[in-house]
């Protein structure tokens, strides 16, 4: 579907990034973290201007702060289907919120049980389940990508799992390769074979900018993503099913005497920060600017539901697919560069971040040459060190070591045209 320029330009104008009279590079570093709309901004300094102060106490101004806090919880449990099936945790990032549940788990699990890791996972939903298995004698599994298609089969998970298996460990989408995985199926699948107690944990960071969550959908017991690459505060967010945070309550990280039974509060260890959380808060209004642009103004005038989320959501990757579409097209064309990834630019298959390897010239050599032209970019492992490594020792990045790792394009519903067009130029001079 063609989109129009106006669209474009409507979304842009939220963001005080493309309308500061500084010189800004043009943004294709947006998987590390995205900008955040003008309502974010004047959220958080409205909050830390008129209601910086401490939470529960009996004056209306900290009644209000209280309140804040309370409704940023439940606007995350609607942002991600979970008003029903579980709560929602805030903390300051997805790597601590993951590392203090696999520490949960640490009392939780018994020797002889194991744990699956999938390699295609940032370092983030990696690393501290496999700490977690070395510190407390649990068996450890990888699930590993085949260096050829890029692909993590499903197939080839079965035969990791056993009726051993208590954790399995996931990436909604590679911060590398872009590809979605099927986690609704995958869920299906590993409680067929293992049973319901088993726990999927699944890293949503690359999934959650361009596409909505919906943890009742797929079933998964743990889903874990930054805000602050979805358009928000320097935050996080952690789903868990009633079932699962009932499992690990005892464990929760936060002061003895907090009851068990208060999920949120049990696991937001000091608390979570209050300005943040009115950060978070404030996207609902930029969510429903989105959809009354795709819907001509139908949400304008309501509240803050479900369907304001998917729609928003459906703007966004109808702005986002022809970002996808013409950047693929173009390396396609280039018989020196290696998609690592799938190449196909359909919405259900992958989302628009982008990495490929060049067959003669470094990672390093091209994003040099790219960020010359004011264009923003990085190369590297972007923190998915195990992939990256298990691709070099294969061979699949012609050369290139583990720090020049691959050159990561990654964009997002407020990058135009134009600016691939410009991205695109400057490729095509070193390419």
């Amino acid at each position: 579907m063609e989109v129009s320029e106006g669209f474009y330009h409507n979304v842009r104008a939220h963001f005080h990034y493309f309308q500061s009279n500084k010189k800004h590079p043009v943004l294709f570093e947006n998987a590390g973290g995205s900008q955040v709309p003008a309502v974010v901004i004047d959220a958080i300094s409205n909050y830390m201007r008129d209601s910086y102060v401490q939470l529960g106490a009996a004056y209306e101004l900290s009644k209000e702060a209280t309140k804040m806090l309370a409704d940023t919880h439940s606007f995350m449990k609607i942002f991600m289907n979970a008003e029903v099936v579980g709560e929602v945790v805030l903390g300051p990032s997805t790597s601590q919120l993951v590392a203090n549940l696999s520490a949960s788990y640490a009392g939780i699990l018994s020797p002889g049980d194991e744990i699956v890791v999938q390699e295609a996972n940032h370092e983030a939903n990696a690393g501290p389940w496999v700490k977690l298995a070395k510190r407390g004698g649990f068996s450890l599994k990888f699930w590993k990508v085949n260096p050829q298609s890029f692909e993590s089969s499903i197939d080839d998970l079965i035969k990791l799992l056993s009726p051993s298996t208590k954790i399995v460990a996931v990436t909604h989408v590679s911060n590398i390769l872009g590809e979605i995985l099927d986690l609704e199926k995958l869920v299906k699948v590993v409680k067929e074979e293992v049973g319901d107690r088993v726990r999927v944990v699944a890293d949503g960071v690359a999934y959650a900018p361009h596409r909505a969550i919906d943890v009742m959908k797929w079933g998964v017991d743990w889903y874990v993503f930054s805000t602050y690459k979805v358009y928000g505060p320097h935050m996080s967010a952690l789903f868990g099913t009633f079932d699962a945070f009932d499992e690990v309550k005892d464990e929760g990280p936060n002061h003895f005497f907090i009851p068990s039974s208060d999920f949120s509060y049990k696991f937001e260890l000091g608390g979570a920060s209050h300005e943040g959380s009115a950060g978070i808060l404030a996207l609902s209004h930029y969510l429903k600017a989105l959809a009354a642009m795709k819907h001509r103004n139908t949400y304008t005038a309501i509240g803050f539901d479900r369907q304001v989320v998917e729609a928003a959501f459906a703007a966004i990757t109808q702005l986002e697919q022809p970002l996808q579409h013409t950047l693929l097209g173009f390396l396609k064309s280039k018989p020196d560069v290696v998609i690592i990834g799938r190449s196909s630019s359909q919405a259900r298959i992958r989302v628009p971040t982008i990495s490929f390897v060049h067959k003669t010239k470094s990672s390093t050599e091209i994003v040099k040459h790219i960020q010359k032209a004011g264009i923003a970019t990085r190369n590297g492992n972007m923190y998915a060190y195990r992939l990256v490594t298990a691709l070099v020792e294969q061979g699949a990045l012609f050369g290139n070591s583990i720090d020049d790792g691959v050159v990561r394009i990654s964009m997002v519903h407020y990058n135009t045209p134009h600016e691939v067009s410009l991205l695109m130029d400057c490729l095509d001079k070193i390419l």
